[in-house]
């Protein structure tokens, strides 16, 4: 889920700063022509910017002009041919950092991806975090890490930007969220993405086990209501997906052979699809390729589906299990916690 929670960061820009010139300095020592380095960003709703630039003597530099200080990549293409030789192989090189009105310094020995970042406050916080994102260790711990970076670093706009959106997704309880947020400084806070991460607290307070599953309707592939109280009296897996998110596509056949194992005890999934008004026919494939029968609904606003701010959802894959009464039973449950729950429910364990 973590991916694909940061690949929803890449198109989150930082609303509190605007109309910055960025520079941006690479050294890095094994990176020599006829190397080519690839710079990309994209903003809500638009399409990706993109720019290159060759390397002299493990240098490089990209300077240029963003209305909002934005999340980027830069891609290392270390032959120098074009962005086929980095996607698809095992070869890719990569490093994110913020395009700020600042100065950025990329400096390495051996790739961008382990590159440290310096030159400004934010691109140095948001390598400290990283730094952070690479340790292998458990959910929980990596949630409990996050709120310790908040605390620590509470003036820092990667707490808000990184470590908090990432909080509001999985299990970690919202009463330890909400003083998370509530310790940031009023500007952060107040900001239209501030706002944004509150009100997301606020609806997951309302998403909390136990509590009453909002309701909604939401049209499927064919224009058809789904309405989720119509489910009431069955078992309901909730499941928030995309087409084009790997994480949820490689839960799929999990999800498939749950379904088909529990499709005739009072069991259902209803998918509530993140795909783009431009991305119908992607989802509708997918559908199709995954072998996903259940009942499937999206409203094609990406992440400004209504379904999703009703849920709280900032990240997927996300999924809440719904009881016959209607209330929430659990959420986020992987392949092996949603087949041990149910096995606990139908005494199939």
């Amino acid at each position: 889920m973590r991916k694909t929670f940061l690949l929803f960061l890449l198109m989150l820009p930082v609303c509190v700063l605007a109309q910055k010139k960025f520079l941006v300095k690479g050294r890095i020592d094994n990176i020599q022509a006829p190397a080519k380095i690839f710079l990309s960003y994209k903003y809500p709703g638009e399409r990706s910017h993109w720019d290159s630039t060759i390397v002299k003597n493990g240098k490089f530099e990209f300077r240029g002009n963003v209305r909002d200080t934005v999340l980027a990549t830069i891609y290392v293409d270390y032959a120098g041919i074009n962005l086929n030789d980095i996607w698809g192989r095992n070869n890719v090189d990569e490093r994110m950092i913020y395009l700020a009105n600042d100065t950025t310094n990329i400096i390495g020995a051996d790739s961008a991806y382990k590159a440290k970042l310096t030159g400004n406050k934010l691109n140095e916080d948001y390598y400290r975090f990283g730094e952070l994102v690479k340790a292998p260790i458990t959910s929980l711990e990596r949630k409990k890490e996050d709120a310790e970076f908040i605390r620590e670093n509470p003036d820092s706009y990667i707490s808000y930007n990184q470590a908090l959106i990432e909080l509001t997704i999985g299990n970690f309880k919202v009463d330890d969220v909400a003083p998370l947020f509530q310790s940031l400084p009023e500007n952060i806070r107040r900001s239209k993405e501030g706002i944004k991460c509150e009100q997301a607290i606020n609806a997951l307070k309302t998403v909390v086990a136990g509590s009453i599953a909002p309701d909604f309707a939401i049209p499927d592939i064919k224009g058809n209501l789904i309405k989720l109280a119509s489910f009431k009296g069955e078992y309901v897996l909730l499941d928030f997906w995309a087409s084009w998110c790997g994480p949820c596509r490689e839960a799929n056949p999990g999800l498939v052979k749950i379904f088909n194992n529990y499709k005739s005890k009072n069991f259902t999934i209803v998918g509530i699809s993140l795909d783009g008004a431009t991305e119908k026919d992607a989802w509708i494939n997918a559908i199709k390729k995954d072998g996903l029968t259940w009942p499937q609904g999206s409203d094609l606003k990406r992440w400004d589906s209504e379904v999703a701010k009703l849920y709280g959802v900032h990240g997927i894959p996300q999924n809440f299990l719904i009881g016959p009464d209607g209330k929430i039973i659990a959420q986020n449950l992987d392949e092996d916690g949603l087949q041990k729950k149910l096995g606990e429910i139908f005494g199939t364990m």
